[in-house]
């Protein structure tokens, strides 16, 4: 069955070929090579008129040639007369977008001829030095001008149109110190009240055509979703919509800070940390010593990841070296590609790692999304490119969804029973979907192509901390090596390249990896993380009040055996038993440990299998509200134990004490075990619970336990308990 479209095709004999020996035949090789390395664009023909110069030759009579001024700086007549004065300027019709984007064409084509006398990065940085110090962000332009200069136009529009959004939400952060008025879709956030009265309808129409909703020229989500191809967009129109949108960013700049609303300088959102995700460090014995709590206890995500997912690290092996061998001998990746994949690589080798990410995510979305359209048959085949307004574009989000919506297919919901499950899951396997929805789509993961496409990340650019050391760099690149190997060729689809493969060892230390890699960032296995946590908490504060006693200066009150005491059978973090186990280690890696154990036990049940996948779950919104409440419930807990914490070490630090606060630490030590266990049955029952009023009464009183903690208020805890007891 031949498709019309040729990456379809490819893909479908790639994975024939799989299956055929053509090592002996020259022929057979060519045909593969031709077939396999056959393009054709992603974009619509309107589209296509709308950002490209298929057909297109610059009028004889340009647009005035006074558009800019001296200081390299808009004026107002470039945008003025773009649009009728009958069109809204928040017009969702797709004709006023046609009819500007001529001119837009024209006008991105003078500004890089403005460009052309300059020939170093400090002659861009004079030019725009009062703008580029208002709005901060000098060493991101800086950056920029370097890869103008360098004639590396899809990298430099890339950073350069994801900065222009953030750039436009901190004006709006910047006049109302308040990011949740900030739209987060770039659609909203170009009508946003704030910046079309500070911008004025013509500039705001202006924007919405080059970077607004889908009927509009949409350069921001055709770059970044990855439907175009460099093969179409290098070196020109990328050049020129590289000079227009530096322009528009540098002449927002100077409209607003003339306008003196916003103050002398531009205030700014945090940008993203990718720190903190991974750590590539080895698993912990149990059997460590005891001084491992003096040693990590301040980094108890990186102690809980080496005991609770040591095994699953990926290889560390020349990264970089192992995609440059397999570039060319698979079908994962566009033929067309090569060259942005191979520069890509070369700001990887030199440590540029937010550069590396941000011509390798749009790249990547796009081979996933063609992945998609072959494997779930029943998608409509279009989708693989633009669309025509109103349907919804192809993204990484609905890639990677469990089910496949209706409207992919051509088909009304209502006529259908059930939508169908996503394929790419069983054609990419449970620990490879596990990893790219860490990566990606878990809340509380990275969301790398998000944070680096809307600009969050473009801090990062010149920092000398995010580079190849970074655990995250190792996951995604470990990720794009078993993708490649997944999809390998029997031959080369480049004739000059050499064939050979890396040592078979190392590529199957990379599915090990991939097999072993289970969700960190799951909402449950976050859940499950803080539960540990309070563990590690309530550890501390024994650990002190154990220390405490010792000295004779206080005595220790005795457990008490309440009726309220149940036994759980499916290895609980909050069962009384373990409480009274856990508070005798010696170290924190053996209470991780033995935590990371139970939960362990827990996944696997009382079968003897293998721990299943996190995205092969069946998991609710419902599921998800209840665990997400249960979370929040548990950090509260976290809090009030490392509160008390603190009491307890200050205390312990003090050499003496006023007679009142001896009396009180007394009350407090003799009731010290009732209330964690106290607190242990509460947590127990939430985690048993879905009935709305009890997880809300189990809130209540831990935000007393929490508040009589502080106030040292402890007698009243057993008060605060039992009122929750009459609710349950």
């Amino acid at each position: 069955m031949s498709f019309s479209n040729c990456f379809i095709d490819s893909f479908l004999l790639g994975k024939a070929l799989q299956l055929e020996d053509v090592s002996n035949t020259t022929t057979r090789k060519e045909e593969i090579r031709i077939t396999l390395n056959k393009w054709q664009s992603c974009l619509n023909p309107r589209v296509r008129q709308l950002l490209l110069l298929e057909n297109y030759t610059l009028p004889k009579f340009l647009l005035d040639s006074n558009s800019l001024t001296e200081k390299g700086l808009l004026k107002e007549i470039a945008f003025i007369g773009l649009r009728n004065s009958n069109v809204p300027y928040d017009t969702l019709e797709a004709e006023p977008f046609t009819i500007a984007s001529n001119k837009i064409k024209i006008l991105a084509y003078q500004i890089s001829q403005f460009f052309e006398n300059i020939v170093t990065t400090n002659e861009f940085l004079k030019l725009y030095n009062d703008e580029l110090e208002w709005c901060g962000n000098s060493d991101i332009f800086k950056k920029f001008f370097d890869l103008y200069l360098d004639e590396d136009y899809l990298t430099a529009l890339l950073i350069v149109i994801s900065n222009l959004e953030r750039f436009l939400g901190d004006i709006i952060y910047s006049l109302h110190n308040n990011i949740s008025i900030i739209p987060s879709l770039i659609r909203d956030l170009l009508i946003a009240p704030s910046l079309v009265s500070l911008l004025g309808e013509e500039m705001i129409f202006f924007l919405r055509c080059i970077i607004g909703p889908p009927s509009s020229m949409n350069l921001r989500n055709i770059l970044w979703h990855g439907f175009i191809s460099p093969h179409e967009f290098l070196k020109v129109p990328a050049k020129w919509y590289c000079a227009l949108i530096l322009v528009i960013t540098m002449s927002i700049c100077n409209i607003i800070r003339h306008k003196g609303v916003i103050g002398c300088l531009l205030k700014k959102r945090n940008g993203v940390s990718f720190s903190g995700y991974y750590y590539l460090t080895q698993p912990i014995d149990k059997a460590d010593d005891k001084n491992a709590y003096i040693s990590i206890e301040e980094n108890f995500d990186e102690l809980y990841e080496c005991i609770m997912y040591g095994n699953a690290i990926p290889p560390q092996f020349p990264h970089h070296l192992i995609l440059k061998d397999l570039l060319f001998k698979n079908f994962f990746v566009i033929s067309q590609t090569y060259s942005t994949w191979l520069r890509s690589f070369c700001y990887l080798s030199n440590n540029q790692v937010l550069l590396f990410f941000v011509l390798v995510l749009p790249l990547l979305e796009h081979c996933l999304r063609r992945i998609y359209v072959c494997v779930n048959k029943e998608v409509q085949e279009h989708r693989m490119c633009t669309v025509v307004d109103g349907e919804y574009f192809l993204t990484l989000d609905i890639i990677l969804e469990k089910k496949v919506a209706w409207a992919f297919c051509g088909i009304e919901e209502e006529k259908q029973e059930k939508e169908r499950g996503n394929e790419i899951y069983s054609e990419f396997g449970g620990g490879i979907m596990d990893l790219f929805l860490d990566l990606f789509i878990h809340v509380d993961g990275p969301k790398l192509r998000d944070r680096i496409a809307h600009g969050e990340a473009n801090h990062l650019i010149s920092s000398e901390t995010f580079n190849q050391s970074n655990p995250l760099c190792n996951y995604v690149i470990g990720l794009l090596i078993v993708l490649w190997n997944r999809y390998k060729t029997q031959i080369s689809l480049e004739k000059n390249e050499d064939y050979s493969f890396m040592q078979p060892i190392h590529i199957e230390s990379y599915e090990k990896w991939i097999s072993s890699y289970h969700s960190r960032f799951h909402p449950i296995s976050m859940f499950w993380k803080e539960s540990v946590r309070m563990i590690t908490n309530i550890w501390k504060c024994w650990n002190v009040y154990q220390e405490m006693t010792k000295t004779g200066r206080f005595t220790m009150g005795n457990w008490i055996e309440f009726s309220w005491i149940t036994r759980d059978d499916h290895y609980s973090l909050f069962e009384y038993d373990f409480l009274k186990d856990i508070v005798k280690f010696d170290s924190i890696s053996l209470v991780v440990g033995e935590c990371c154990s139970r939960l362990y036990k827990r996944r696997l049940g009382k079968a003897n299998k293998a721990a299943i996948y996190w995205n092969e779950i069946n998991y609710t919104k419902d599921d998800a509200k209840v665990i997400n409440f249960r979370r929040g419930v548990i950090k509260k807990a976290n809090a009030s134990a490392e509160k008390l914490h603190s009491i307890l070490t200050t205390l312990h630090s003090s050499t003496s004490l006023s007679s009142r606060k001896r009396k009180n630490t007394q009350n407090l030590f003799n009731l010290f075990p009732s209330i964690f266990q106290q607190l242990y049955f509460a947590l127990l029952t939430l985690e048993q619970t879905r009935d709305q009023k009890l997880m809300l009464a189990i809130l209540i009183f831990i935000e007393r336990w929490n508040g009589f903690c502080i106030e040292g208020k402890w007698k009243d805890i057993n008060k605060a308990f039992e009122e929750f007891v009459k609710v349950k």
